[in-house]
């Protein structure tokens, strides 16, 4: 008996109570059945899931909806060069590509996180107009100290660097993110060499007095190997990640170079097909060149 059938029926047999009071239990009975329905868990539907975590790439507009899921034009813009510079793709309303993670708009305790990186760098895009008085700084500094406490790494980025220097924003992520990974494998270098390490030559050194002086000095010798093998890790790891971030840093210059010489063969082959805009664009161009001489000669001269 469906829930709208079974809600009538509690009431007519309600009504029917003061003719017919056994009417009352029934309708008692029934009212029953419908708080059980609706008290169960398990008669509640499952949340649907959003439209990104359906999308794939075999939707053709899947980009765009994740562009709309992005509060202000810049984040639009990071997103755009974060897609672009990881070749990130969707899975499961998530972003990934290149080893990396990217999710946006993340509840994290009272808090909504603009995008977050592999689970623990968060990336948050600042316009001036809401992030830049003395109570948004003090919000701002207040919120990334609770979220510091509960293990995560924050970037704050300009809106004006993600809209007119997206390089330089994505840059910024890849610094930061590998300084995060460098400070995690260190955290977990220092915590192997506290639990094997000191451990173990805590407990060996607890015995100095059974096996006299040479038992001491065996068990600095292997706390100085432990402690050698543990920086060895670190300095490997470090090095690994700063090779990895030469060579992305490489890639976006190369990038960026590229794009710019595709946009002046575009400017050179428009101008070509229309001799009145390459005078305009001369003329501009001289006028530009005339202002810098002056600029300089008035540097010199000073």
């Amino acid at each position: 008996m469906n829930l709208p059938f079974r809600i009538l029926a509690t009431f007519l047999c309600f009504l029917l109570g003061f003719i017919f009071p056994f009417s009352f239990a029934l309708a008692a009975l029934i009212a029953w059945s419908i708080y059980e329905d609706i008290t169960d868990p398990s008669s509640k539907e499952p949340p649907r899931p959003s439209k990104l975590e359906t999308l794939t790439t075999d939707d053709e507009d899947w980009h765009r909806y994740f562009q709309h899921a992005c509060e202000s034009p810049a984040e639009v813009a990071f997103l755009d060069a974060m897609v672009a510079a990881f070749n990130l793709t969707p899975e499961k309303g998530r972003l990934r590509g290149s080893g990396l993670t990217l999710q946006m708009q993340v509840p994290v305790m009272n808090y909504r996180l603009d995008f977050l990186i592999d689970d623990g760098l968060i990336v948050e895009v600042d316009g001036a107009k809401w992030h830049s008085s003395p109570e948004a700084i003090e919000r701002d500094a207040e919120r990334d100290k609770a979220l510091a406490a509960k293990g995560y790494e924050i970037l704050r980025i300009p809106a004006k660097v993600t809209l007119y220097k997206p390089e330089a924003a994505i840059k910024q992520v890849r610094q930061a993110r590998s300084n995060w990974l460098a400070g995690k494998a260190q955290a977990r270098a220092s915590r192997a060499q506290g639990s094997d390490g000191m451990i173990a030559d805590h407990k060996q050194l607890t015995h100095v007095p059974k096996f006299g002086i040479s038992g001491l000095v065996a068990s600095v010798e292997n706390g100085l190997d432990s402690f050698t093998a543990s920086m060895n890790n670190i300095s490997t790891e470090l090095r690994q990640f700063n090779e990895r971030a030469e060579k992305w840093a490489e890639e976006d210059r190369k990038r960026v170079a590229n794009k710019a010489e595709d946009r002046r063969r575009r400017l050179k082959d428009e101008l070509d097909a229309d001799p009145e805009a390459r005078k305009i664009y001369d003329q501009l161009m001289l006028k530009m060149e005339g202002r810098k001489k002056e600029r300089e000669q008035k540097r010199n001269s000073r």
